[in-house]
This record gives C-alpha cells, structure tokens and sequence, in this order.
C-alpha cells in the first residue's frame, strides 16, 4: 500500500507541474527548462519493496513540489561546481528549503570550501546560526574511522570555507575544527533546525555522522545527506538506517539530485 501511494504521489506532482508548464509557463522559458528537470526528478522511482535488480537505491523519492513551492532563494557561486561539490540544482534544493524552513539553527558535518555553508546563510533569518564542522588537514591521518578512498583531496585544502571567510555573513558563520567520530557534540543536542551532512563518505563515518545528527536535530527539524547516490558507503548507510532503524523510516530521496532527507 505504501508504495502505491509513494508512486501515486510521485507522479501527480509531474502532472500538475507539466500542466502549469503547457498551459500558463508555456512561454516563460525558466518554466520550459524547469520541466526537463523535473522529469529527471521522476524518473525511475524505486522503493524498497520493488527494488530494480540494477538499482541499489531504495530510498522512495519525494516529489520536489511537496519540498519546494517557488524557487524564490539567492544564491552566490551556484554555477561554479567541481569535484566534492554539490551540484547547481542541488544548491537551489538546498537553498529553497532553508528558504522555506527558515531554520535558525544549522549543523553541517563538513565544511570543504563553504559553498553550501555560504548559500545556507544566504538564505537563512537574520539571526540565524550556522556551526559547520571540517577535518583538518593536519589530522588526515590520524582519524578514529577510515576515510573514503579518494576522500583526501577534500581535506588538503588551502583554506576551510574559503567562499564565506570574507563575506559580510560571515558572522552568521562559526568553523569547528575536528574529526566527526570524536568530536564533542554534546553542546549542540537537541537544538538543531536543519543539518547537512556531507563529511567523509565512508559507511562507518556516515553511521557516525547520522547518529550524532539524530542526536542534535529538535522534533520537526530536518536532516539532508549529501551524494546518496555517487558513494557506496553512503548509499549502504542510509539503505541500512532506512531498513533498520525506526527513527529513518522517513527517510526519502529527493529525485534528480544525490540528497538524502529525513523530516523528523
């Protein structure tokens, strides 16, 4: 029943959204752009009772239109990705639901340049706080857990934070140095409004990562995992918490993106 309900549910949202784009939008041109993207969101739903044999993605995906209701956030620096980034729609993603939510208490479980950070504070009350926690280089090679393979270039970097260190929000902005499996978040529980985790990918680090977020987020906030779908040892924690654990049966897949979202 539930799946039928999650596919039924997924795709009235492309006819409602491709009725306003062949009707009203029809010649708006951010419209028509709008609907190729939106059908990459539908595309090849999946769910964990039907799984396809070639996709180990079984996260229902969530019909963006239930997320997000206009594109109406800001953005610096949206068209500039690269390795370890996210990508332009997963920013707007991102963005219009701190746009919407307006959470005055963020987490994000690594930092890399700050370009999530940076549109996070773009878009957030005035008064919000950000605190995002970064590896140090210096400690690359000293973590509790094994890093992803591959994840090193991340760490050696010039700077953490780079994009917000000498921009006017930065005071919205406090960096935490330290490796996430032994790093104090006592502080921080149950005080959190949204969390983003995008740290090291390695199944153990994304199971630690989770737990703690689990640990700070308040009822009603949300949690958003980066690159579900490009790392293994993401997509095998998240399969596993969805599978196993009470608190994660929320958890969807936003469709044409690689984020993760639980609403507690």
């Amino acid at each position: 029943m539930g799946t039928l309900k999650d596919t039924l549910s997924l795709y009235a949202g492309v006819v409602r959204r491709v009725g306003y784009t062949l009707t009203v939008g029809l010649g708006n041109a951010q419209e028509r752009n709008r609907l190729l993207a939106l059908y990459q969101v539908y595309a090849q739903p999946t769910t964990l009772e039907d799984p396809t044999p070639d996709d180990p993605h079984i996260l229902p995906k969530t019909d963006i239109l239930e997320l997000l209701k206009n594109d109406e956030a800001v953005y610096e620096g949206v068209n500039e990705c690269g390795f370890g980034h996210t990508t332009e729609f997963e920013l707007k993603v991102i963005s219009n639901l701190v746009r919407m939510k307006q959470p005055k208490r963020i987490f994000e479980i690594g930092t890399f340049q700050g370009r999530t950070t940076l549109n996070m504070a773009l878009n957030s009350p005035a008064d919000a706080q950000i605190v995002t926690l970064d590896l140090p280089g210096s400690e690359l090679d000293n973590t509790q857990m094994k890093i992803a393979v591959g994840e090193a270039r991340y760490v050696k970097k010039d700077r953490s934070g780079e994009r917000f260190l000498e921009h006017p929000l930065r005071s919205k902005i406090q960096q935490v140095f330290g490796d996430s499996a032994t790093f104090d978040f006592s502080p921080y529980k149950a005080s959190m409004d949204l969390i983003f985790i995008d740290a090291s990918h390695a199944y153990e680090y994304v199971l630690n990562d989770t737990q703690k977020a689990l640990e700070m987020i308040r009822p009603g906030g949300i949690i958003l995992w980066h690159d579900y779908t490009n790392w293994e040892g993401v997509r095998n924690a998240l399969n596993e918490l969805y599978q196993k654990n009470p608190s994660c049966r929320n958890l969807r897949h936003i469709g044409g993106t690689s984020i993760a979202l639980l609403q507690l």
